[in-house]
């Protein structure tokens, strides 16, 4: 298990590595108004891209399901809105899409109080403290991986009067750089968990390492979900823009999913100095 990062350090995204998630079959269409990885300016989002999109994700998760034998109606498409202006956010919602996933804790509570009808999911990296964030805007956390982490959330929780609701993050590739409980620490830590006063945990999150062929992500996610049966855990979320659909075959319960809604993700927030080079953090929980 990873250390917990300090509470003052700086928010940042699950996971580390490289890019390369994207690239599966179904182009999305690219709405006019986004940044694009150059960092040119914004202009406005076009709701009607971004349904067309909603509505080739939607396919491609009831044909995976299919080939499972699975109710589509199982899975639940969380639109990752990373770096996306709040426009983005009401276009997705507009669409059908009521689950949409931060990676930063001022970036979802900043939406959340702008955007009204969603379920919120934070996708990045937990930190201790913003975990009061989180819970004020009910937002489920994909990426527990420390007692630390659970024991803030639980505690912002049972001074609000409500519950946080969680699922522990799993690290399927035995990668030593990789955040994540390991397997064989996990039902020692799903048990500390639930002795956590004010924390639910709902489930498992796992995010295998990149690779250009989904089809390499099958046995990680296999894998996830081997541990989730064995665990008693229903929620699932596994399974990105360049992988959801084998995800789906494995049986996740939530697929994060950006870049195939939006279109190629900024490399700044809106409004903020451009970056240069590279996506600085182009390995996310949720592309």
């Amino acid at each position: 298990m990873n250390p917990e990062t300090g509470p003052h350090a700086a928010e940042t995204p699950a996971g580390g590595g490289s890019p390369g998630r994207e690239g599966s079959s179904g182009t999305p269409t690219v709405p006019e108004g986004f940044h694009s990885p150059s960092g040119s300016s914004a202009r406005a989002v076009d709701p009607a891209a971004v349904a067309a999109n909603v509505a080739a994700v939607r396919e491609r998760v009831a044909a995976a399901a299919a080939r499972a034998g699975r109710d589509p109606g199982e899975v639940t498409l969380v639109a990752v809105a990373k770096l996306f202006p709040v426009d983005a956010v009401r276009a997705v919602v507009a669409a059908g899409v009521a689950d949409v996933g931060e990676n930063y804790a001022k970036d979802l509570e900043r939406k959340a109080a702008e955007v009204s009808g969603v379920r919120w999911h934070f996708v990045g990296r937990l930190q201790r403290n913003k975990a009061g964030v989180l819970v004020a805007a009910g937002a489920l956390v994909h990426s527990l991986d420390s007692l630390a982490g659970a024991r803030a959330l639980g505690r912002r929780a049972v001074a609000a009067g409500t519950t946080a609701r969680a699922l522990l993050q799993v690290e399927v590739d035995e990668r030593e750089a990789a955040h994540g409980v390991r397997p064989a620490d996990l039902d020692r830590f799903l048990d500390d968990c639930r002795e956590v006063e004010g924390l639910e945990v709902e489930g498992l999150m796992a995010m295998p390492a990149p690779a250009d062929d989904p089809e390499a992500t099958r046995p990680a996610f296999r894998r996830a979900a081997e541990l989730a049966a064995r665990s008693g855990l229903a929620r699932l979320s596994m399974g990105m823009t360049g992988d959801f659909e084998v995800a789906v075959e494995e049986g996740a319960t939530l697929i994060r999913v950006g870049t195939a809604l939006f279109g190629p993700r900024p490399t700044r927030r809106p409004g903020s100095a451009p970056t240069t080079g590279p996506d600085p953090s182009p390995r996310r929980s949720g592309r």
